[in-house]
């Protein structure tokens, strides 16, 4: 099934060229046994295929491959599968993943008909689905329509087809029922057809109906003698006719009036049989030809104007056979290649060009096949017929294109006249008729005209007449008719005509002019009379037959002009008269023209463009292009161009590759080349160049992952997707790795596909890759403006004209920004002015500088007035000492004979080789009455050559009255020294009676704490007491009453007077008794348990595995005594068990310390209220909530909760103390932590968060004093 609509009209040269692919097909094979011409590459889940059923094929009008499976919808690009599925977590995704039909329509949207999610229109800009509301108009169900058909008509209208038994339009009014309204024909449309008159044919399951354009009235069309048919699709042919495809009544052919033509199904006659009756899918193709898809036998091909019928059978032997037999889905792309999905083995593609290419290969038991696969020699005959010397013991056949086998020459032990030997090398046919055979092992054979036998030419062993080897390679006649005979180890022999010795050239290693190797492959007499010789290991050899000398050329390293390889396989001289030399690893040599006395050569290999650099033959067609065989197919070379085009298995050629030396050429011009697996016979002229790919951007990543469209991530750098028009991306500084993905169209061989791209702005050149590296990637791009463009051709083809682009945007760096950039420039600016402001002041400096410098040097003489010194300066090597206000009052300022060194020595102290000195000293004043004290300082201000001081400088001062001050401030020293040490004394008393205060403060605590844990223990107990005192009173009553019950009866019993109804009361009472005496002492027992748990909990701080919603319900249980007596409604929540390793005793304080706290502070009096207590795992971790809604705290009030001893009702019954030791408990004990929200009358919400699994290095004991048993606040 597929969607219908205008087909897109192709071009007279296709259509021509098309043609003439199948009728060179119908030439090559009439349905010979082993001829193929038809060949499918066929994909499955294995290669990226979302499910394995082809349900329907399509392609849209950016030229993707569509694939509707009844497990998602898959996009192909020719290398990849994307698929698009459901997700119930998206919006934009597909409705359903079953699929029925696609529609392609004109904007690039694609229509998807579901099963089960109605209709959907894939957006291509967005990379989404957006789902069309279509809900049943004449039900009451309100569930989404099956879609099994559509078609967009030629006045714009889509026609929906679904279950619900009438026709939709949907157009710019939106979706609505046509006129025809509800009717039971149209249950079940397959298939829209509209024909040249507007009219709309509809194949249903119920009949092939036509409807006006209107769709105002519908009639059937109807086969005479037929009941309705039952129509799976509908074709009309460029005549207008109209075929259609049913599911149990074979093919009918109408006219455009309804009358019927023709009927092809099993049971007709011989020009009218048809393989299948069962149908699905037909389609004309570009020449004509009808393609019809069938349930049963695979793929039926029929020809309306000859009536001929082809079928296409799935081959499990063969993998290039259509993809199944089952088949579904039919679909020619624009390329003309025919889709085929099939109900369970994936999809098929076959090109109609490789059908240019017809493969001869073995089958099995077929006579008119080949008996082996391997064609190692091929021979051509005038009548058309083939010659072929076959591998694997195959021996010789005798071929006919039309016909098939129709001789077969094999090695007969009994026949001496036979083939000695299977393995053929090479076959000849000589000008005189006679056909030669040289073997592998066998030696040389020749069977005249005329004759059946053979006869033979083997080595023998001292005879240097016979052939050189039994093992032979190759086979020449000269101009002359001299037999060149190629050898495997025996080097080149001649046989001359009507000679029987044979002429041997072996390499001689001692002489330089002998042939260079013994491995011939190949000999050529040029149109110059010139002998070429390839040689394997020795390259190309040139012998010159009048001196017998060998000229050898060889690949030289680092010469390009020379040959590329040493392993020359095949020799061939064109219709111009140049040489090509093919090589095993070098590819394809040319000599140079003009260059025959120097050679010089010229490599056309891989890298040029080649497929391969393994050739094994070469021939030229009428159009003087060079075809090519090699080890991975056929390449066609332009010699004039050097463009290639090469065909591979996709194209109908060989893809395990050709034999050396297998070609040759039929007379009307084909070209056959023998091959590993069989033989390609081929029509040059007939072959087609695939159409030149057309690029498309699949794809932009960032740092190697693939990007969201910002609909999704609104990070992304692309508003729509890359493959649309104008596309472009805008990348942050950040987004500085980019890659971007790009494909071709080109599904005909994807493999061939060359890519060529450039982002302007950046490339200077455009860099070339192939089809295995399909994407562009850049790093640390400038900011601004690029451009990416991506061209695509087939091989070494020309570029194709259309291009794909991808504008991209790169954004600068905030910091590189233009409004950065005017930021800088003012920055600049402001720093120019600080730097003229920087000189000018510098200048202001210099000058205020000067100015101090003056006032320094008379404040020097007033500060040397005023402290009562003077400045000295002794020039060391004259002795002369220059003093500023002397002291006057000291005996040197008079006494001193000279003001020189010598004259004050007694009084100047120098110390030679320091830098500076100072000393104080004392001296007689000038009424010689006391000792001065004088203070001198000096430095070094000069030093000679040697480094002795040579001048002086330094002041003098009176220190008397500093003296007389030190002495003054030792003895306060002194003083101070005792009264310390008596201070010290005084301290450390104290520090003891402190440290003795504290340890009675930490008992008085202890035993503050251990007071309030024996209250609620106390309380506790009382509560259990209570509890347990009314089941064991009830527990004594009922024992009791039964103690009196057993007496009376009993006494009864004893009088004689127990009836059966006082027996019965007693047995009811003993019962009621038991009874009421087992619930009561359960009951108590459960009250012993929990008050036993808890209070082991309590008393035995051990880490314990507990599972926490059980053991915070056991602590409530505990408190039931206490808490029962309240008006509040109290909750536990741990929905999923939580297994914790913890102290369950310090879990016990914290809740009943919260518990209690909530009881005694958290509500108004009289105030009914509820708390509830959560508990849940997150990770390691486990998060218990506690909370009331009860009066809250102001946040005075929830500053202090933690803190000792604060209380709120305090003389009432609160120590202070409970919320301090839950604060403890859980992050010192329980290494967890513990916040509270609170607010007046919003209640209260303790969050505690604690470890899964408490380290074991935390011991209760070594926080005894911070987390004792507490009461509450």
């Amino acid at each position: 099934m597929r969607g219908s609509g205008s087909n897109t009209a192709c071009c007279f040269v296709g259509r021509l060229l098309f043609a003439c692919v199948f009728a060179c097909a119908r030439a090559f094979a009439a349905d010979v046994p082993g001829v193929d011409t038809v060949r499918f590459h066929n994909y499955s889940a294995g290669d990226g295929l979302s499910q394995a059923t082809g349900m329907v094929i399509t392609q849209d009008r950016t030229g993707f491959l569509w694939v509707g499976t009844q497990d998602g919808l898959n996009r192909f690009d020719g290398h990849g599968f994307r698929i698009y599925k459901h997700d119930r977590t998206d919006a934009w995704s597909l409705a359903d993943n079953f699929i029925n039909v696609l529609l392609p329509d004109s904007d690039g949207a694609l229509w998807v008909g579901t099963e089960t999610g109605g209709l959907d229109r894939y957006d291509p800009i967005l990379d989404r689905f957006e789902h069309q509301t279509l809900r049943r108009i004449s039900a009451q169900n309100q569930e989404p329509e099956r879609i099994s058909a559509l078609h967009r008509d030629q006045r714009g209208r889509l026609w929906i087809a679904g279950t619900a038994q009438s026709l939709y339009w949907l157009d710019r009014a939106g979706v609505h029922e046509t006129p025809l309204g509800a009717r039971p024909q149209l249950a079940n449309v397959r298939m829209f057809a509209e024909l040249a008159d507007g009219s709309m044919l509809i194949g249903t399951h119920a009949g092939l109906w036509r409807c006006d354009a209107e769709a105002t009235q519908m009639s059937e069309w109807r086969a005479q003698g037929l009941p309705s048919l039952d129509v799976a699709d509908i074709a009309v042919s460029p005549a207008n006719e109209v075929w259609v495809a049913t599911i149990d009544r074979g093919l009918l052919r109408f006219s455009a009036q309804g009358a019927l033509i023709e009927h092809y199904h099993r049971g007709a006659d011989v020009a009218h049989g048809f393989p299948d009756d069962s149908l699905r899918g037909i389609e004309f193709d570009r020449t004509g030809q009808l393609w019809v898809t069938s349930w049963n036998t695979g793929l039926i091909r029929v020809d309306p104007g000859s009536g001929k019928i082809s079928t296409f059978r799935n081959d499990p032997a063969d993998p290039h056979s259509v993809v199944a037999d089952q088949l579904q889905a039919l679909f020619i792309d624009r390329d003309g290649l025919i889709w085929v999905g099939s109900w369970g083995h994936g999809i098929g593609v076959h090109d109609p060009r490789s059908a240019a290419f017809a493969t001869i290969h073995t089958i099995a038991g077929e006579p008119r096949a080949l008996p082996s696969r391997g064609v190692r020699a091929v021979l051509t005959d005038t009548d058309g017929t083939l010659w072929m010397g076959m591998s694997e013991g195959g021996g010789v056949v005798h071929f006919d294109p039309v016909e098939g086998v129709i001789g077969h020459y094999v090695n007969d032990p009994a026949d001496a006249r036979t083939l000695p030997a299977n393995g053929i090398k090479y076959l000849l046919r000589t000008r005189d008729g006679s056909l030669w055979v040289a073997t592998a092992g066998g030696g040389l054979h020749r069977q005249a005209t005329g004759h059946a036998d053979f006869q033979h030419f083997r080595h023998a062993e001292g005879d240097t007449g016979s052939i050189g080897s039994d093992d032979l390679l190759f086979l020449m006649e000269d101009r002359a008719g001299t037999l060149w005979i190629g050898t495997n180890d025996a080097g080149l022999d001649e046989l001359c005509a009507g000679c029987t010795r044979f002429v041997h050239h072996r390499h001689d290693t001692m002489n330089p002019d002998s042939i260079g190797a013994d491995v011939v492959f190949h000999v050529l007499q040029a149109h110059d009379g010139a002998f070429w010789v390839a040689t394997r290991g020795a390259g190309l050899e040139r012998y010159d037959p009048a001196s017998g000398r060998f000229e050898h050329f060889r690949a030289q390293a680092g010469n390009h002009a020379s040959l590329s390889h040493n392993a020359v396989m095949y020799l061939f001289e064109d219709s111009r008269g140049e040489l090509w030399i093919a090589t095993q690893g070098g590819g394809l040599n040319h000599l140079e023209p003009g260059s025959e006395a120097a050679p010089r050569f010229e490599t056309i290999g891989s890298h040029e463009g080649l497929a391969a650099d393994a050739i094994g033959a070469i021939m030229e067609d009428a159009t003087h292009a060079l075809w090519l065989s090699t080890t991975v197919g056929i390449s066609r070379l332009d010699p004039s161009s050097k463009s290639i085009l090469n065909f591979g298995l996709n194209e109908g050629v060989l893809g395990q590759g050709y034999y050396v030396n297998s070609a040759a050429h039929l007379s009307d011009g084909r070209i056959v080349f023998g091959g590993l697996n069989g033989a390609t016979l081929f029509d040059p002229l007939a072959v087609v160049p695939p159409p030149a790919p057309v690029p498309v951007i699949t794809g932009l990543l960032l740092n190697n992952l693939p990007i969201d469209l910002q609909w999704r991530d609104s990070k992304s750098p692309l508003p729509a997707a890359p493959w649309s028009e104008h596309a472009e991306a805008t990348l942050d500084h950040q987004q500085n790795n980019v890659s971007i993905a790009f494909s071709a169209f080109g599904f005909s061989n994807p493999n061939d596909v060359r890519y060529s791209y450039r982002l302007d702005g950046h490339d200077e050149d455009w860099i070339q890759t192939d089809s295995s590296r399909r994407y562009a990637t850049y790093t640390d791009l400038a900011p601004g403006g690029y451009r990416l463009r991506v061209r695509a051709r087939n091989g070494m083809q020309a570029w194709s004209e259309s291009e794909a682009s991808l504008s991209l945007r790169v954004l600068p760096a905030p910091w590189l920004s233009p409004g950065a950039y005017l930021a800088y420039a003012v920055a600049l600016a402001l720093i120019g002015l600080a730097i003229a402001w920087r000189v000018h002041t510098d200048w202001q400096r210099r000058e205020l500088a000067r100015d101090a410098i003056r006032m320094s040097e008379e404040r020097l003489k007033y500060a040397l007035w005023g402290s009562g010194g003077e400045l000295w300066d002794v020039d060391v090597h004259t002795g002369t000492m220059l003093r500023e206000h002397r002291l006057d009052h000291v005996a040197a300022s008079h006494e001193a004979v000279t003001s020189t060194i010598e004259g004050y020595r007694p009084f100047v102290h120098i110390k030679e080789g320091t830098e500076n000195f100072e000393v104080s000293y004392r001296t007689m004043d000038r009424d010689h009455r006391e000792w001065r004290w004088l203070l001198t300082r000096g430095s070094v201000a000069e030093r000679d050559a040697r480094g002795h001081a040579k001048r002086l400088v330094g002041t003098t001062h009176d220190i008397t009255a500093l003296k007389r001050a030190e002495e003054s401030l030792r003895g306060l020293n002194e003083e101070l020294e005792s009264r310390v040490e008596k201070r010290t004394e005084d301290l450390t008393r104290a520090n003891f009676e402190l440290r003795d205060t504290l340890q009675k403060l930490t008992l008085m605590q202890r035993q503050l704490l251990e007071s309030e844990k024996m209250a609620v223990l106390g309380a506790l107990v009382a509560g259990v007491a209570h509890e347990i005192n009314t089941p064991l009173g009830v527990t004594v009553t009922a024992a009791s009453h039964l103690q009196t019950e057993t007496a009376r009866v009993a006494r009864l019993m004893s009088e004689g007077v127990l009836t059966r109804s006082d027996l019965q009361a007693f047995e009811g009472t003993v019962r009621e008794s038991a009874d009421m005496i087992l619930r009561n002492l359960r009951r108590a027992d459960r009250l012993i348990k929990s008050f036993k748990l808890v209070a082991v909990d309590q008393s035995n701080e051990e880490l314990r595995t507990i599972e926490l919603g059980a053991y915070l319900h056991e602590i409530l249980a505990s408190l039931m005594p206490v808490l029962k007596k309240v008006p509040y409604k109290i909750q536990v929540n741990c929905p999923v068990p939580v297994s914790m390793s913890t102290y369950p005793g310090a879990l016990y304080q914290i809740v009943s310390n919260l518990l209690m706290n909530s009881v005694t502070h958290g509500f108004e009096p009289g105030q009914a209220g509820e708390i509830a207590i959560s508990a849940r795992a997150a990770g390691d971790r486990v998060q218990l909530e506690y909370r009331d809604d009860g009066k809250g705290m102001t946040d005075a009030v929830r500053a202090q909760i933690f803190d000792p001893f604060f209380t709120t009702r305090r003389g009432q019954g609160g120590s202070g103390l409970g919320m301090h030791v839950v604060y403890n408990l859980v992050t010192q004990l329980l290494k967890g932590s513990i916040r509270v929200e609170s607010a007046p009358r919003a209640g209260t919400k303790f969050e505690i968060d604690l470890p899964l699994d408490v380290p074991v290095s935390a011991s209760p004991h070594a926080n005894a004093d911070a987390s004792a048993v507490s009461t509450q606040t």
